[in-house]
């Protein structure tokens, strides 16, 4: 678009004449000032300032060595630098509206002044958000739920192997009763008060398992 308004256009409308003429001004307006930066800045490097304090340095410290002249220098140059300051201002502006309108997607990069962070609703957003990752993603939580977890796992584990090492054994097959008969054995064993509460069919052999678990309570 620029090319056609600023070259197509003014060729088509037999214009080229005073398109060549702004086109010739600006590229001299621009290389005057672009010359007496440069040559601002050689005057003052070489003139202007103190020279090195050690041979190792690779630049002049910021120190004016002749004060008088250069304030000479800034005013006659006053002007100039009025119009610089302006152009500094303007491409201030114009570099922050691009930067800003390009970086407006991006919530993880604030685009205000550094002190105004808190102005910007998305960057805010954005910080908030990885204080809450923090939070749930503490290390030392995450490493102890990992702690129980495993730990839960291991013992879920155990009882399935052991409940499958009793109900399936590797030898001859084993009767449900049998089985059950030998776990209530076991039971008794390892509880023997539990004998006394426990209804039995009166018959000797039963009064005689009982009066052993009760001896072995005893011992």
């Amino acid at each position: 678009m620029v090319i056609m308004y600023s070259l197509v256009l003014p060729i088509i409308h037999n214009r080229a004449r005073e398109m060549l003429q702004g086109l010739s001004i600006g590229i001299l307006t621009i290389s005057i000032v672009l010359g007496l930066m440069i040559l601002q800045v050689w005057v003052a490097a070489s003139f202007f300032l103190q020279p090195k304090m050690g041979t190792a340095d690779k630049q002049k410290p910021l120190a004016l060595n002749n004060r008088k002249v250069f304030h000479n220098f800034s005013y006659f140059l006053f002007f100039y630098n009025v119009l610089l300051g302006l152009s500094a201002c303007l491409s201030r502006l114009l570099i922050s509206c691009i930067l800003g309108t390009w970086l407006i997607a991006r919530i993880d990069r604030t685009i205000m002044q550094s002190g105004y962070e808190r102005a910007d609703m998305g960057f805010r957003a954005w910080i908030g958000m990885l204080f809450v990752d923090h939070y749930h993603t503490n290390p030392v939580l995450v490493s102890f739920c990992h702690i129980l977890i495993t730990g839960h796992r291991d013992r879920s584990l155990q009882r399935a192997i052991t409940y499958k090492y009793l109900n399936q054994s590797a030898g001859h097959r084993i009767s449900a009763r049998s089985r059950t008969r030998w776990l209530l054995l076991q039971t008794l064993i390892n509880n023997p008060r539990l004998v006394v509460l426990r209804k039995s069919k009166p018959s000797h052999g039963s009064r005689e398992f009982t009066q052993t678990l009760l001896t072995c309570s005893d011992c």
